[in-house]
């Protein structure tokens, strides 16, 4: 058994790097929508989204030392229960914040890119172990919240190192590696150092609220995001912020996403 896994690494990591290039592609007509909430709601709660909502995917957040909401719900029953009940999981990491952030009392990731990929590394490898608690298994992808922040070169190559230690942290472990960001900070930053970059994000989820549920067509002259990159079935876009939505005699506060992106189930 031991002679097979440098094996099974190479398959691994060959799948996870996305040997067979993506093709450009249009965005979905009408993509599956997903919500995340701050906290997981209850099971019942998703029972009932279940069958009145349209909503197919949610995103919930796993762990990280910025985590802002407590989660007495999110458990491995939790999760068993409600993938049986239909809905499809985006899980999220809140780890430390650009070296640059504008958010006070918030922990920061190093500004110096050795520390920053070493960090990254670290946060890969505890999410890994925190997905494994909950029963995740290989290819389940874990997107890390990083919020927006000032953009500049010192911060950026902070970033596009962090980047790459995130992914080889969570690919070493078998866990697919993504990145929630604004569009015109870290999404940016990360789609310029993505050509160079040793260890590629395997999927990325934008925030950007234009109120379209659009996959595609981000590539603007102030935020230029090609639609060739992480276009193979890679893409979730936030393009609503906090809301309350009403269904079936319940209410949460949630962010609205199109889901075309990696998750838990496939």
């Amino acid at each position: 058994m031991k002679r097979a896994l440098p094996l099974l690494a190479v398959v691994l990591a060959l799948a996870l790097a996305g040997c067979f290039p993506p093709k450009p592609r249009t965005s979905p007509p009408t993509p599956p929508q997903g919500f995340d909430a701050c906290a997981a709601p209850s099971s019942a709660t998703m029972q009932n989204w279940w069958t009145f909502s349209p909503f197919t995917s949610i995103g919930v957040y796993v762990g990280g030392a910025n985590r802002g909401c407590a989660q007495p719900n999110l458990t491995a029953r939790w999760i068993s229960l409600v993938e049986e009940y239909g809905w499809k999981l985006l899980p999220l990491w809140v780890g430390p914040q650009a070296p640059c952030t504008a958010l006070s009392s918030v922990t920061k990731l190093p500004a110096t890119e050795s520390a920053a990929f070493t960090a990254g590394y670290n946060e890969g490898l505890a999410a890994a172990t925190r997905l494994s608690s909950l029963g995740f298994g290989w290819l389940t992808p874990v997107y890390y919240d990083l919020e927006a922040y000032p953009k500049n070169a010192a911060c950026t190559k902070a970033i596009l190192a962090f980047d790459n230690g995130w992914t080889r942290g969570l690919n070493t472990r078998g866990y697919l590696a993504g990145l929630y960001s604004s569009l015109c900070s870290g999404i940016v930053d990360s789609a310029a150092g993505y050509p160079t970059a040793t260890y590629k994000l395997n999927a990325i989820w934008i925030a950007a609220w234009n109120n379209t549920p659009n996959i595609f067509g981000f590539n603007t002259s102030t935020c230029p995001l090609s639609d060739s990159l992480w276009a193979n079935h890679q893409r979730v876009h936030q393009f609503k912020g906090g809301h309350n939505e009403t269904w079936g005699g319940v209410t949460i506060n949630i962010d609205s996403n199109a889901v075309d992106g990696p998750t838990h189930p496939l």
